[in-house]
């Protein structure tokens, strides 16, 4: 059904009738807006993997490039403290102050090495990194316009059921405004428990007798005399929704 606001409705019950046929019509048109029609869900699938892999290999290569400038710095602080332990040689005075500052050249000198081994093994990497997110940066393009062209009628359709949902939502705010806020709140407390259904149509099951659409279960006969003069709201028993009795089927 198309949502809108017809001709307003005679009766509290026909508005509210109408609140919930236009507020499950929004729903339906934003579960359609929201999932991916079948038929190009693999596309989509295909397309969100090249574009994860892409920033994938772009992060890997950003996080080794990272490393190794952090590792270049803490080699260039090792060699400026390398080379003043090394301006200290010709003063110690004493054979053990001479050991104990070979010690220290000889860690400092471990740690650098350690570093620039570290460095070798990133070059590895940076190195396939970069070569594989030029490949994916090139390809990219191509694959992006390729997926786009097969969505684009999917998006021409997503634009449309969003000017429809905006309508509908439009049309519900104003219905809402012509009706009792005490039935209003009632309205959207039984929707929320009820799976949005909060106002069940009274069918004609028998040439007397007539039951609740939502559960199916029948009516007291002096529940469904009630309704035929009553203005006021009337709950089913069953489910407690608010039945809505428009006459059809009884003739």
């Amino acid at each position: 059904m198309e949502a809108r606001l017809d001709d307003e409705p005679q009766t509290p019950l026909d508005r509210l009738w109408q609140l919930q046929e236009i507020l499950r019509d929004v729903q339906r048109k934003s579960e359609k807006r929201g999932k991916t029609p079948d038929h190009l869900a693999h596309i989509e699938a295909a397309y969100e993997d090249a574009r994860r892999l892409r920033e994938e290999t772009a992060a890997a290569l950003g996080k080794a490039e990272g490393r190794r400038k952090t590792l270049e710095e803490e080699i260039a602080e090792l060699n400026e403290k390398l080379k003043r332990y090394q301006q200290q040689l010709p003063t110690v005075k004493t054979n053990k102050e001479y050991g104990a500052l070979l010690n220290e050249i000889d860690v400092v000198k471990r740690d650098v090495r350690a570093r620039e081994d570290e460095i070798l093994g990133l070059e590895e990497t940076i190195g396939s990194s970069t070569a594989e997110l030029a490949r994916r940066d090139a390809s990219f393009p191509e694959e992006e316009a390729g997926y786009e062209e097969q969505m684009k009628e999917w998006r021409a359709e997503q634009s449309v059921l969003d000017r429809e949902i905006g309508e509908a939502r439009s049309a519900a705010q104003k219905l809402r405004a012509t009706i009792d806020r005490r039935l209003i709140a009632t309205f959207d407390r039984i929707a929320r428990v009820r799976g949005g259904i909060a106002v069940a149509r009274v069918v004609m099951v028998g040439p007397q007798t007539a039951a609740c659409s939502a559960c199916h279960v029948r009516l007291r006969p002096q529940l469904l005399a009630d309704l035929r003069l009553s203005k006021e709201p009337v709950p089913c028993d069953s489910c407690k929704r608010i039945l809505y009795w428009d006459g059809r089927g009884e003739g």
